[in-house]
């Protein structure tokens, strides 16, 4: 299954999963204006491939950050226009927030802690990747109210796995959307 360039902030990104009886077995996210490929095997590792015409040989072993703190984390974030405020406000207040535009492989990279995309929800086939290669490399991955990633409420929340349960109890409680059509009614 593949999802589409559609649901990412650019169009620079192909998402594919192979599926089994036990979820995602093969995991790929393919960005080639970046050229950079990440692809994961359940049990087999993740890797980063770089280069117009990727290769394993080419590829480095993915391994998320050690960090344990959460103040101050490195978090990623997608979408945060789509963002209610609350959730906005009390990630803002604990971590330090940045844009993303490859948030899985600066993840599986070391270059960021945390991962948050809220707003409209990702489709199935957009999420299904993203078990097998972020659990690959080392973190945890599931939506901001701690259910799966693939049957939750398609947000979703990777961490390099020693910060997963501060997050959820930092933003759990807080809702994942925003209503637009509240913005044209003003205050």
């Amino acid at each position: 299954m593949c999802g589409t360039a559609g649901a990412w902030p650019s169009s620079d990104r192909t998402t594919c999963a192979v599926l089994s009886c036990g979820g995602p077995a093969i995991g790929v996210i393919n960005m080639p204006l970046r050229r950079q490929m990440v692809v994961a095997g359940r049990g087999l590792g993740c890797w980063v491939l770089p280069g117009q015409d990727p290769d394993l040989r080419s590829g480095r072993r993915g391994q998320v950050t050690q960090g344990n703190t959460l103040g101050g984390a490195w978090t990623l974030m997608h979408n945060p226009a789509g963002w209610p405020e609350e959730l906005l406000c009390a990630l803002h207040r604990r971590v330090l927030l940045v844009p993303s535009t490859g948030m899985i492989v600066d993840l599986v990279t070391g270059r960021a802690d945390a991962g948050v995309i809220a707003g409209p929800s990702l489709g199935y086939e957009d999420v299904a990747p993203m078990p097998v290669i972020i659990t690959e490399a080392g973190g945890r991955v599931s939506d901001l109210g701690g259910a799966t990633v693939l049957t939750g409420d398609k947000s979703v929340l990777i961490t390099n796995g020693h910060l997963h349960d501060e997050f959820l109890r930092l933003v759990s409680r807080f809702p994942r959307r925003r209503d637009y059509r509240a913005l044209g009614q003003g205050e």
